[in-house]
């Protein structure tokens, strides 16, 4: 926090331009809104928008840049905008809020009564426990399903996966797998409930850290989360490589079929969910990248994802019809490598593999 100073009346003018850089617009925002954010991705904070109904956080601010927006009802600006639109008040007195709100100022009854600022400092965040099954209970559900999947009982999963454009290579190589039934508790640990399907692991180096079911036939929700230990990347950290492009997407399925149709060119790699945070350590080896391309789903969900990585990040939407990179597969097994050409270096140049098309 830079060093705070004394403003001796609140009739003094304040040189905004000279003061919005030194603006701790997290510590505003967590003063006005009154609580913690929801989530975190990509050192950007996440809360319910305080303008407008908004069941799923969908308020946005950006530290880094000193800006907010909701990307449910478009309202957007700097610390001294955001007050302004919560109190209602005038430029300058919201100026004078924000200074004080960030502990930049202080105002003096009188210049012989001076007045220690306080800075403001968000509240500290509690750290992640694991959830779900037992470490040990994970890790057998996961290498039992691993050799289920390749048994008679995981014919249909296989089926799916091979129906996402996923090879038996890549699916091995995920360590990919098929449960007919397990007993999953619930976050808070007082039940269970069952659920099927096929299980997807993440790993952090050789550690176990998340496991989800993708459930089949229609079952609802769609993905259960088993297990839950400080998940970072997926397929894993290994996957960003110095000095190579490096792809984000929506989803695991996604991740693995861009991963399999672009080896040789880009790392690919997924957080998940648009929820999920950039861990830090994450977030330094993905400026060793060469590049960094946000490839999310073409859809609302998809372009607020995309905005939880940093600013540099070329935002590639899947091409027109197509909301997903399994849809682009499905429409051509050429498609993704055809669609990825504009933007990096393939063995076969755009132009030839358009001419293929």
């Amino acid at each position: 926090m830079p060093s705070p100073f004394v403003v001796r009346a609140p009739t003094d003018r304040l040189d905004w331009g000279a003061l919005k850089d030194r603006i701790d617009l997290e510590a505003v925002a967590v003063a006005l809104l009154g609580e913690p954010p929801g989530r975190k991705g990509g050192g950007r904070l996440w809360w319910s928008c305080p303008f407008h109904p908004d069941r799923n956080p969908s308020f946005v601010v950006d530290p880094d840049r000193g800006r907010w927006k909701c990307w449910g009802c478009g309202e957007h600006g700097d610390a001294a905008a955001l007050v302004m639109k919560l109190d209602g008040s005038t430029f300058p007195a919201a100026v004078r809020r924000v200074v004080e709100l960030c502990g930049l100022a202080t105002w003096e009854a009188s210049p012989h009564t001076p007045i220690v600022p306080r800075p403001v400092k968000a509240p500290d965040r509690p750290q992640e426990r694991p959830s779900g099954l037992s470490p040990a209970d994970a890790l057998a559900l996961v290498e039992d399903a691993a050799e289920r999947l390749w048994s008679p009982n995981g014919v249909e999963a296989i089926v799916y996966l091979r129906g996402r454009g996923l090879n038996d290579e890549t699916i091995r190589a995920a360590r990919l797998g098929f449960v007919e039934s397990a007993r999953v508790p619930t976050k808070d640990g007082v039940r269970s409930y069952r659920a099927s399907g096929i299980v997807l692991p993440w790993f952090d180096g050789e550690r176990l850290a998340l496991v989800k079911i993708r459930q089949l036939k229609g079952a609802r929700p769609k993905y259960v989360e088993a297990f839950r230990d400080r998940p970072r990347i997926f397929p894993g950290p290994e996957a960003i490589q110095t000095g190579l492009p490096l792809i984000v997407v929506e989803g695991e399925f996604d991740c693995l079929l861009m991963a399999q149709q672009l080896h040789d060119v880009a790392g690919v790699v997924t957080l998940g969910s648009a929820a999920s945070r950039l861990d830090e350590d994450v977030r330094r080896a993905v400026k060793s990248c060469r590049s960094l391309f946000t490839a999310h789903d073409a859809d609302n969900a998809g372009d607020m994802a995309a905005e939880c990585w940093p600013s540099r990040a070329v935002r590639v939407r899947p091409p027109e019809g197509c909301n997903d990179w399994t849809d682009v597969h499905a429409s051509g097994f050429s498609r993704i490598r055809y669609s990825w050409g504009r933007h990096l270096p393939m063995s076969v140049p755009w132009e030839e593999l358009a001419g293929r098309r």
